[in-house]
């Protein structure tokens, strides 16, 4: 075992997501030899179910993993907007990274819906130096909108909050997490993207940026001879659990699902995208489309 201090990963989560946290966790391990991590789990409340699993995974990775749990008051967060659907008041936990983890110097957070696909060292060793965080730009054709709707410089870097490499001490004397939630209290309606506007809007001209293998959404994007190192699901429908028939990216999670202590639900993740190959339902920007074996035989709208 490595004598070199434990990577700190921070998950934000609520329990039902606990699953995806597990399988994410297992690639980073599987893909990261010889380091151990500490994996900062961030709730509301998790069940004894859940406790059990991360128990399990502790005993399986036997010095090299750890999960230390943070229970979050939600009346912290319950006052700040949320905007679109899939977005949830979870997200807005990252907002008090730098008073829940007060011993650490930094900690990389990941959303639960990616996969590490490379060693995750040379990420934890960039220098965050003179930066809140380190990052990756968002897609280039949604950028200059983002900016504009927010008002930020044209000039300035629109990041994806899914993949950021914290600099816990710059952001504590920034005050980075009272000015995240000011700014999405004033934004309200205009706080499209939830924490991922504040963040950009608080942390302008102080992101470090990183090559696109660290938050890769599509491989193709990257450039060539890179491969991805954090494959992100970023779409409802590119996501591993999401059962459209079209779906290709669940094999790709059933690889880490079955080496997690939730491979006993792997018969129904299957089962899952069985049914979805035949029927699947979904609603997305105000209309509700149904397919049956890949057909779209219904699309309406519905809400206002």
């Amino acid at each position: 075992m490595s004598s070199l201090e434990p990577i700190s990963i921070t998950f934000c989560i609520s329990d039902n997501y606990a699953q995806h946290l597990a399988v994410a966790a297992t690639s980073i391990l599987l893909h990261t030899p010889g380091r151990a991590f500490r994996f900062h789990v961030l709730a509301k409340a998790l069940s004894e179910d859940t406790r059990r699993r991360f128990a399990e995974m502790e005993a399986r990775w036997e010095g090299r993993c750890r999960f230390v749990e943070h229970l979050i008051d939600p009346t912290r967060i319950e006052r700040l907007p949320l905007n679109i659907s899939f977005i949830t008041h979870e997200t807005y936990y990252r907002f008090l990274l730098a008073e829940i983890l007060p011993e650490e110097h930094k900690t990389l957070y990941l959303d639960v819906d990616i996969l590490a696909q490379d060693d995750l060292s040379p990420l934890w060793e960039t220098d965050v130096a003179g930066f809140l965080f380190a990052a990756v730009p968002d897609d280039e054709r949604k950028a200059q909108g983002n900016l504009q709707r927010l008002g930020l410089k044209p000039t300035s870097c629109y990041v994806n909050a899914g993949v950021l490499l914290f600099n816990l001490d710059e952001i504590r004397a920034f005050g980075f997490g009272e000015k995240c939630f000011a700014v999405a209290e004033r934004l309200g309606d205009k706080l499209f993207l939830g924490d991922q506007d504040a963040i950009n809007v608080v942390a302008e001209g102080r992101i470090k940026r990183l090559p696109k293998r660290w938050n890769c959404f599509k491989p193709s994007w990257l450039p060539k001879g890179e491969h991805v190192a954090i494959r992100h699901f970023l779409t409802y429908l590119a996501k591993p659990w999401c059962n459209i028939w079209k779906n290709k990216t669940w094999p790709l999670y059933l690889k880490y699902l079955l080496k997690s202590p939730y491979r006993d639900r792997t018969g129904a993740f299957l089962l899952g995208h069985l049914k979805g190959f035949f029927w699947f339902r979904y609603t997305m920007k105000g209309y509700e489309r149904t397919f049956v074996c890949g057909l779209l035989i219904r699309k309406r709208r519905v809400g206002k």
